[in-house]
């Protein structure tokens, strides 16, 4: 049956449409006729079943008034109702042995009509069935014919006239699961007009029973799909969801991601600088991330990524040759790659030698560049691309290939297309090609890039981009995310610094020496016991920025100015109204500063955060947010993602940091919050690391009130 009894959606024997309408362009009479089309067509095989009590006949078949009166076993209900009457159709249903329906009528929750919700919640638990939506478009199947998208491929103007209004895919290895309907059409449409192939589509809706993550885990098990385009909202259950996607990435499958909601501010209040920067999407993105799947940023890119995908392997690193006619647009492609971190690394000699020699025979141009890009001017003409390909494919340095074969030039036909994809089967790169424009001729091109094979983009950036995107995929190895249940609890208290830095300590880090004191004198002799130079600061939980009010001194370096400093510190304490407070004498510790934190978030738990420290955090932000507890191998990917990863392989006199070192405090900070749920946010910044050494200077926490 499939997962979950998923497979009634995609493949059922039987297929009862109710709310058949006479007037065409009623959803149930638009999604009635899609059906008997595929099935005229022989690609759908399901009985066809109409319902409607005002009905007779439609197109000369039987018009059923009720579902009890179908003499079949059906397996899908299609439900295109008003709202009220759609919870006693799915007991009908379920009463007359259906195994899923798809409610496309709204009104439901997503207008704030939650007794309604609540009274289909009951039947759909009653009628024991499978049900997508309300509130849907429902599924479509390219190969078993299943469509219940209610959206005319040919639509006719106010004068009569018609015209083309959407294109539906050809058979590939892409399904959709999305929670927008709108969007899932926008994707297939894209899709659908380069050519490129889809596996199947569903979109749950307001998702009251079935889900983003059982839709992944179908689509896991499922041999015609290679690629997962997935678009969420809102996220409940968000660690089940992560399982989904690694179950998706152990059978083979790429994940592609859209999240909605960059903009939402987060309800948690912010105590820490890891609280401030990792709002509800920096959790998502981080999450997606390190469940192996892409996120991009809207919905072209879902498309354009998508579609690379199903078409080409990620590539393995990230050195990319650039091949063209246009010398413009190379240099353009040039700087776009090299800005997005791709390496236009040069041709080795060997290659250099070939092409030059290439030219001194006349076989490319003369006046081509035989550096990277490889630009072979507008007199080439398709042999001589191939020539030219040949050479930087067989040279075997390049991760990834951009062929921009421009078709302007009187010498170039469409011929080259078949010519390059023949070399780019056996080049072991990943391939996209570029040909810009919007004329026949550009379209064309394109078109026939993608029938063989290579990915084809109308924009140089959004070939790099695709570029850029599939070649940053992380490949995982855990099993699971072990499931953990959010606290609802807004309300929060400090924890006491002693009890912290014991905490820290307990797991591994290194902390700062240091003593609370309460008088000069005694700060005095803890600072010749610890060693100068020292730090001098406010110890109290009230205060949480302390360097903003002048809490820190630094750089104490003799009696005289430990005393000067302890009082400054509490005169500005008495300033801001807390009257007993200590001073931390801490030691002076060198090293780059990093910033550790963890919070819970909302949909996900535990999460852990590494990034460039110090007191502008904030405003560097240069941080990668995974979720808790995090293993070896994803504390390196955190460290290797930091744009600012390379401070950490030694800087202006600074040593190389022991990665391993950092990687072992980083596994063992991530487990705190997951060993003590009642803690809340906790932050170590600065973390300084300094060659093998590295220490917790500053550690600031929150739990849960009781």
């Amino acid at each position: 049956m499939g997962v979950g009894g998923l497979d009634a959606f995609f493949n059922p024997k039987s297929i009862a449409v109710v709310g058949v309408s006479r007037h065409p362009d009623k959803i149930g009479r638009v999604i009635y006729d899609r059906l008997m089309s595929n099935r005229r067509q022989g690609v759908l095989k399901s009985e066809i079943y109409p319902v409607n009590p005002e009905l007779r006949e439609l197109y000369g078949n039987r018009v059923f008034s009720s579902l009890s009166e179908i003499n079949d076993e059906v397996d899908l209900v299609v439900i295109a109702l008003p709202a009220p009457q759609v919870p006693q159709t799915i007991l009908e249903a379920g009463k007359n042995g259906a195994r899923a329906a798809i409610v496309v009528s709204g009104g439901f929750s997503e207008v704030g009509n939650d007794q309604l919700t609540e009274s289909l919640r009951r039947a759909i638990k009653l009628s024991g069935m499978r049900v997508l939506g309300p509130n849907t478009v429902g599924v479509m199947d390219a190969y078993t014919g299943v469509n219940t998208f209610f959206t005319r491929e040919v639509k006719a103007f106010s004068d009569g006239r018609s015209a083309q209004s959407f294109i539906f895919p050809s058979r590939g290895s892409i399904s959709i699961v999305s929670q927008s309907g709108a969007l899932a059409h926008y994707v297939l449409d894209t899709l659908g007009e380069r050519g490129a192939g889809v596996r199947a589509v569903a979109c749950v809706g307001n998702q009251i029973d079935v889900s983003i993550p059982e839709l992944l885990s179908y689509f896991a098990s499922d041999a015609l799909t290679s690629v997962v385009a997935v678009y969420v909202e809102g996220v409940s259950g968000g660690r089940e969801l992560l399982n989904r996607f690694l179950e998706l990435r152990r059978n083979g499958k790429q994940i592609v991601v859209l999240k909605a909601g960059r903009t939402l501010v987060g309800r948690r209040t912010a105590y820490t600088h890891t609280a401030s920067m990792v709002g509800e999407w920096e959790a998502h993105v981080g999450a997606f991330k390190q469940a192996g799947a892409i996120v991009v940023d809207n919905v072209k890119e879902l498309a354009d990524v998508s579609l690379a995908l199903s078409l080409q392997k990620p590539p393995r690193g990230r050195r990319l040759a650039i091949l063209t006619n246009a010398g413009g647009f190379s240099v353009i492609a040039s700087d776009l790659a090299q800005a997005s971190g791709l390496e236009v690394i040069p041709l080795p000699e060997s290659s250099i030698e070939k092409l030059e020699w290439l030219k001194s025979e006349g076989r490319i141009p003369s006046v081509s560049v035989t550096t990277n890009p490889v630009d072979l001017s507008g007199s080439a003409d398709s042999a001589a691309f191939e020539e030219a390909y040949r050479v930087v494919s067989e040279s075997g340095v390049f991760d990834m290939h951009l062929l921009m074969p421009f078709h302007v030039p009187p010498m170039m036909d469409e011929g080259v297309v078949s010519r390059l994809a023949g070399i780019a089967r056996i080049s072991g790169a990943t391939v996209v090609g570029c040909d810009t424009g919007d004329t026949e001729w550009s379209v064309t091109m394109r078109a026939l890039m993608v029938r063989n094979g290579i990915p084809a983009y109308k924009d140089m950036e959004d070939a790099i981009r695709v570029l850029t995107l599939i070649s940053d995929i992380f490949t995982p190895s855990r099993e699971s995310f072990p499931i953990y249940e959010a606290r609802s609890s807004e309300a929060l208290e400090p924890i006491p610094r002693a009890h912290l830095l014991e905490l820290v300590s307990e797991h591994g880090i290194q902390v700062a020496r240091e003593e609370v004191v309460s008088t000069g004198d005694e700060a005095v002799e803890a600072a010749e016991r610890i060693g100068y130079p020292v730090v001098m600061k406010i110890s109290s939980e009230r205060i949480v920025h302390k360097t903003d009010v002048g809490g820190v001194q630094l750089g104490i370096t003799d009696r005289a100015q430990v005393l000067r400093a302890f009082n400054k510190l509490r005169g500005i304490a008495e300033k801001l109204g807390v009257r007993e407070c200590g001073v931390v004498v801490q030691e002076t510790v060198q090293g780059i500063e990093l910033i550790l934190g963890s919070k819970v978030d909302e949909t996900f738990g535990p999460t852990v955060t590494v990034g460039i420290g110090g007191v502008l955090t904030e405003v560097i932000r240069d941080f990668v947010t995974f979720v808790s507890p995090v293993q070896d191998d994803e504390a390196e990917e955190m460290l290797t993602r930091l744009r600012f990863s390379g401070l950490l392989n030694g800087f202006r006199g600074y040593p190389p940091v022991d990665r391993k070192a950092l990687r072992k405090i980083i596994v063992n900070f991530s487990k705190i919050l997951v060993e003590n749920p009642s803690i809340a946010q906790l932050e170590i910044n600065p973390l300084m690391a300094y060659g093998g050494r590295i220490v917790a200077v500053d550690v600031r926490g929150w739990r849960y009130s009781l």
